[in-house]
């Protein structure tokens, strides 16, 4: 459940829990009322889909199909569809993340209010009640619910975004028709990065710098432990075909047999170096000894144009040389 649903279902349970008959419902209803606004439930802070303005008789609902809020007008007896306004066209358009679609309505001072959403940015309409169009404020964020303080004539707007979270507080005083955006009454919530969050808490690089020698030396070690291990490990394995192939020519004692043919860790520098040189100077007596005689013979060619840088320049030099 995203946090739009969860906060349409609570706030419709606390009005059930509201409407219930309680200890409390015996208290002055003054008491209540202002028990009630005290704690801003007169106007939550959640998205609403439709309001209903009871001095005008007006029903102002989303329609979600036409990225449109349409307006409903009451009689009493009747309904009758008044207007019509569109977030944002939608038709024929590709860039999805960039259509506004509108989030929240409600009805304040006989002025209609929509708010329209995008990828990372905003926009508050401001209706008359015959539909028509009378302010437009754009601002940076993503919002989705906004609430309205009379009192202080201030416009709350608040939502979730990508990383974090966006609260934007509007001033209404001039009117709803003429609101003003104040850069300090902005709050832009990011969570921050793992480079950031190094960078604070290490700001001169010592705890990377030790991290990183760390990680080196011990790769090294590992390393090291790697190729000491797989080495007397091949050695074992040699020393043990050695003896199976010993005793299999000879069918003596095994354990005679092993004793007698030494391991690789029991042989000295001196031992190697001496194989190593017969190595080299059998595979030196290998090859037959050759005259190293070297012979340079001039080899005459055609000529060919192939190859001639003459036909390469440009005939502009050679008309000015005079050919």
């Amino acid at each position: 459940m995203n946090s739009k649903k969860f906060l349409i279902v609570w706030t419709v349970v606390c009005a059930l829990a509201a409407s219930l008959p309680t200890q409390a419902a015996a208290a002055p209803a003054s008491e209540a009322e202002a028990s009630v606004q005290a704690v801003g439930f007169a106007d939550p802070l959640i998205p609403q889909l439709f309001a209903f303005d009871k001095e005008s008789q007006i029903f102002v609902g989303i329609n979600s199909v036409e990225n449109a809020v349409d307006l409903i007008a009451y009689d009493g007896a009747t309904m009758t569809f008044r207007e019509r306004f569109i977030a944002d066209r939608v038709a024929g358009r590709h860039d999805v993340v960039n259509i506004y679609r509108p989030q929240s309505v409600a009805v304040y001072d006989g002025h209609i209010v929509i708010l329209a959403t995008q990828r990372d940015s905003c926009y508050l309409a401001v209706l008359n009640l015959q539909g028509e169009e009378v302010e437009r404020f754009y601002f940076a964020g993503n919002a989705f619910a906004f609430s309205y303080d009379p009192e202080a004539r201030e416009l709350y707007i608040a939502g979730e975004n990508g990383l974090g979270y966006d609260v934007t507080v509007l001033d209404a005083a001039a009117g709803l028709e003429s609101l003003v955006f104040h850069p300090d009454l902005n709050f832009h919530y990011l969570k921050p990065k793992k480079a950031e969050e190094m960078q604070k808490n290490d700001p001169h690089g010592v705890a990377l710098m030790l991290i990183a020698i760390s990680v080196v030396f011990f790769g090294l070690v590992l390393l090291y432990v790697a190729f000491k291990s797989l080495g007397k490990g091949i050695m074992a394995f040699n020393h043990w075909r050695a003896v199976k192939a010993e005793q299999k020519a000879t069918g003596g004692d095994k354990a005679a047999i092993k004793a007698s043919i030494p391991k690789g860790e029991d042989l000295s520098g001196d031992v190697y170096a001496a194989i190593a040189a017969a190595i080299y100077m059998y595979q030196s007596e290998l090859h037959d000894e050759e005259n190293t005689i070297l012979t340079i013979e001039k080899v005459s060619r055609t000529y060919s144009p192939w190859s001639s840088k003459l036909y390469g320049m440009n005939p502009y030099f050679q008309i000015k040389n005079g050919k």
